[in-house]
């Protein structure tokens, strides 16, 4: 059956199943009144056990099982039921799963203000990302900003706050967001505790892999718009600077000892062919540049194997055009203009610092790691 908290009672009222309603109130309803749903009109049925948080729930063979999402489950419920609330708290104006007919979707909740409607969904199980960016556009399309809340991942539950490695999956990295000047942040939901754990200022590292700050927030402490979390202080971008850079000798001795592609190997091809150990690559080769998640390779890689393109190519640093970095990327998978943009900022890093060849020795050093991601973290707070 197909689970909802919001009905019209067979004298038309929307009744709304928030947290207030006892369940010995709920169980004279259930033998007394009738309930429909507000969408397809058809009768569902009243359900008040004693685990499971109240809810009407569709016939196995209704019609209007469509026009939901996937089944519900227990945090789902007790989740926007939680979200509906808080949302009443903070004083907004609130509906709890609207019918939005001129796209045939329905939100968990929608928050209208004067400005803009905000369609928020709260995921909790997973689904093809396909569906995600469908139901996305459709609130675009209808000039709608939704907000999309993730359930907090089993792993992160009592994970401690403050910096770390986290390595998401690739439906999880789907609701990371780029939101200035705080930078990528994902935003997550764990009803069963009542709080929000944010993981913000991500830095891609490799993979599915980030560094980044994990922070907790109970739900009372919660509002709408939704609290956005503070740039790392410049301690703890000392934190992501020793771990990013512990992260680039561990990638670079594991190629060497876990290779098994021998010459194959792209990049040990490019270091057998410029004459280089990897462990012994200058450390201006492997920086984070904005935008280097659209890579899945450690940047170490990625970047090295653009400088060897270069040099079989006779490219100089100073003179790179926008259709030879087309070439170099479409190597690799994913978005041909996230990986150019990319690379375009890695060339932009060499030019700002006067580096002008991969033989180049200079003063760049492991401070200049520190340097480079308190500028973007950092600069991002002013």
């Amino acid at each position: 059956m197909r689970a909802i908290l919001t009905a019209c009672s067979d004298e038309g009222r929307l009744i709304i199943l928030s947290s207030e309603l006892e369940r010995q109130e709920l169980r004279k309803w259930r033998q007394t009144r009738k309930f429909y749903c507000p969408q397809c009109k058809g009768q569902v049925q009243l359900k008040v056990g004693d685990i499971v948080i109240p809810h009407f729930a569709h016939r196995k063979d209704a019609t209007c099982s469509a026009s939901f999402s996937e089944g519900e489950s227990q945090q789902h419920l007790n989740g926007k039921r939680q979200l509906y609330q808080l949302l009443l708290n903070s004083k907004q104006e609130v509906e709890l799963e609207p019918l939005l007919n001129r796209i045939s979707q329905r939100p968990d909740l929608l928050v209208k203000t004067q400005e803009i409607d905000f369609p928020i969904e709260f995921q909790c199980s997973t689904i093809p990302i396909a569906l995600l960016e469908q139901r996305t556009e459709g609130y675009r399309g209808a000039g709608m900003n939704p907000i999309w809340i993730l359930h907090t991942p089993a792993k992160f539950t009592h994970l401690p706050e403050g910096v770390g490695i986290f390595q998401f999956s690739k439906f999880q990295e789907w609701f990371i967001v780029s939101t200035p000047p705080e930078g990528h942040v994902l935003l997550t939901f764990h009803p069963h505790n009542e709080t929000f754990h944010y993981f913000s200022s991500l830095l891609h590292v490799a993979g599915q892999r980030y560094i980044g700050m994990h922070r907790i927030l109970p739900h009372n402490f919660q509002r709408f718009p939704f609290v956005r979390p503070k740039a790392p202080t410049f301690n703890e971008i000392k934190q992501y600077a020793n771990l990013y850079e512990n992260h680039r000798q561990k990638e670079l001795q594991n190629r060497i000892l876990l290779n098994r592609k021998g010459i194959k190997d792209p990049f040990l091809r490019s270091c057998y062919e410029m004459k280089m150990l990897p462990t012994q690559l200058p450390p201006w080769i492997g920086v984070p540049v904005p935008g280097n998640q659209a890579f899945r390779e450690a940047d170490v890689e990625w970047q090295f194997r653009f400088v060897h393109f270069l040099r079989q190519n006779e490219i100089p640093f100073t003179d790179v055009a926008p259709y030879t970095i087309e070439r170099f990327v479409r190597k690799f998978s994913g978005n041909v203009n996230e990986k150019t943009s990319a690379c375009e900022r890695f060339i932009d890093f060499l030019s700002h610092n006067g580096i002008d060849s991969p033989v180049q020795k200079t003063d760049y050093s492991e401070n200049g790691i520190l340097q480079f991601i308190s500028e973007r973290f950092l600069a991002n707070e002013r």
